[in-house]
């Protein structure tokens, strides 16, 4: 633990600047000042731990953030009047004007004062052109390689600094979304690219694609005629009987006779059904019972986040295109803000386990913009999305069912008894279980979720995986979600819960564990034989 002059806290630092990158048990008085004046006022008393300039000339207040855990006041870096894309600081208050934990990814000094050296000596020379936007953006589509028919829609192209090996480099800021045709001959998936151009080289810096996927799809009543049969036998073709559907309301639809509302819209779906006198009832033989599907478990998932008490975690609504794809797989737009479904095997947009999954990526980066940066938040993601659908349901499936999502889904491809598409009682543990494939790895995360859950409850525990989330960063992984839990616990429970918590990560491996002299439960054998051999040979650290 680093420690702080400014502050009495506990601080996590920076893997690369050294600086606090997580302070948290922050000793701290209350205040009735205005949650900036106060995020202000400690920011300034830590700048010299910060490495950044005291005055706080270099960050941009960006917004106040009214949460249940209190305010989340975020400011963003700026060198030379445009944004360092990822150098974020974030100051959390509570109800009492106390701080208690601050998330710090801003440049230090010394990174800084290369990249102003690199300005200069870009300006000093004649000879180096910067690119312009249309240049950028060229060079983004070509790297996004469209294949051959493939629509091509630029995003965004902005004009900003990009952290490159942890340090400020001039770039453009350019998504680029591409979409295959329906029709072709092989299924193909829609990307998502966001990438970083060098302004001066063209070179590209960074590229990875923002849409979310999940294998297996599958959408039908509440949640699917697998799990209300209780019947394993059935397949996509199977004719489905009257009383595996469940006639509900679609509550606060608007006047115009489509399937939208507070929360929900079907806008980007083609041809979506018109009725004039909300009467939706139909069988999944008709195509606009997905429409149904969508609407009725996102909003009522919605109404259940508010009656928790997240009044303001996306509450609008969201855009869904029930088959927008063909292939057997459906994914959440961090760039559109939408969702859409895939039609392969069993259509997705008919289990409302592969609904919820979706709608939780959504949940995710409303609450954390970009959540998802690093490999692990990755893997965090898709364990929230299964752990999300599998918590919602679970009092209402048969009881070899309740650790697993998509069973109606994964009856087009799975062989287990009972069909699923993934499991959350897993031994799964960290490191040593990490394959490097986001969905493998979020059995890891969802299967601590899933414990907690037997240990704590499901009211509990829900409101602490969404509440955790506020605490996190984009590029956050498993042992910053932990540690995020447990402070999220001592906001809302005054910490009672800390000590079943630290024993879920702990035995997984997610947390060190303090009996073992900070060793974790999941370090591979062979990486602990080779510790033991340093050691004996006196290279040990």
């Amino acid at each position: 633990m680093a420690k702080l002059r400014g502050l009495t806290a506990k601080v996590e630092p920076h893997h690369r600047y050294k600086t606090p990158h997580q302070i948290y048990d922050i000793k701290t008085q209350g205040s009735g000042k205005s949650p900036r004046k106060i995020a202000e006022a400690t920011l300034k008393k830590i700048a010299g731990d910060l490495k950044i300039k005291p005055d706080l000339s270099q960050l941009k207040f960006d917004k106040v953030r009214e949460t249940i855990l209190g305010s989340h006041v975020l400011y963003q870096q700026y060198h030379a009047g445009k944004p360092i894309s990822g150098a974020w600081i974030r100051v959390d208050v509570d109800k009492d004007g106390r701080v208690f934990n601050i998330h710090n990814d801003l440049v230090s000094e010394p990174a800084m004062v290369k990249t102003r050296k690199a300005d200069a000596k870009r300006a000093a020379t004649t000879e180096t052109k910067q690119l312009s936007a249309s240049e950028a953006k060229a060079l983004a589509i070509e790297a996004a390689a469209p294949a051959k028919g493939d629509a091509v829609r630029v995003v965004q192209n902005e004009s900003c600094y990009y952290k490159h090996n942890g340090v400020p480099t001039l770039s453009w800021k350019v998504i680029v979304k591409t979409t295959p045709p329906r029709s072709g001959a092989k299924a193909r998936r829609p990307a998502e690219w966001k990438m970083y151009v060098d302004a001066r080289t063209g070179a590209i810096l960074d590229k990875h694609n923002l849409l979310r996927f999940i294998d297996g799809k599958g959408r039908v009543f509440d949640p699917n005629p697998v799990v209300t049969l209780n019947d394993t036998s059935l397949e996509d073709y199977s004719k489905i009987p009257d009383k595996a559907y469940t006639e509900v309301v679609l509550r606060d639809l608007k006047k115009g006779g489509f399937i939208e509302g507070p929360f929900v819209t079907t806008k980007t779906t083609r041809n979506r059904v018109k009725r004039t006198n909300r009467d939706f009832r139909f069988k999944r033989t008709d195509r606009a019972f997905k429409e149904v599907m969508v609407y009725f478990h996102i909003d009522r998932l919605q109404r259940h986040l508010q009656e928790m008490g997240f009044n303001n975690v996306l509450n609008h609504p969201i855009p869904v295109n029930i088959d927008g794809q063909s292939d057997d797989n459906s994914h959440y737009s961090p760039s559109d803000k939408d969702l859409t479904f895939g039609t392969g095997g069993v259509d997705d947009a008919e289990d409302a386990e592969i609904i919820l999954h979706e709608y939780g990526h959504a949940i995710q980066d409303n609450q954390v913009p970009g959540f998802g940066q690093s490999s692990e938040g990755g893997a965090m993601g898709e364990g929230f999305g299964d752990f999300l659908a599998a918590s919602f349901f679970s009092d209402v499936k048969p009881k070899n069912m309740k650790p697993t999502v998509g069973n109606w889904d994964a009856t087009a491809y799975s062989g287990a008894e009972p069909p699923f598409l993934r499991r959350l009682d897993s031994n799964k543990q960290y490191p040593k279980d990490l394959r490097g494939e986001v969905h493998d790895d979020g059995e890891i995360w969802s299967a601590c979720l899933w414990e907690l859950r037997a240990a704590l409850g499901r009211a509990t525990t829900e409101k602490l995986v969404i509440a955790h989330h506020f605490l996190l960063a984009r590029d956050s992984g498993f042992e910053e979600g932990a540690n995020a839990l447990i402070a999220a616990d001592k906001n809302l429970n005054k910490g009672e819960n800390e000590s079943a918590i630290r024993d879920v990560f702990v035995r997984r491996g997610i947390l060190p564990n303090p009996k073992r002299r900070g060793k974790r439960a999941g370090q591979p054998f062979d990486e602990i034989r080779h510790g033991v051999r340093k050691k004996s040979n006196g290279h040990g650290k």
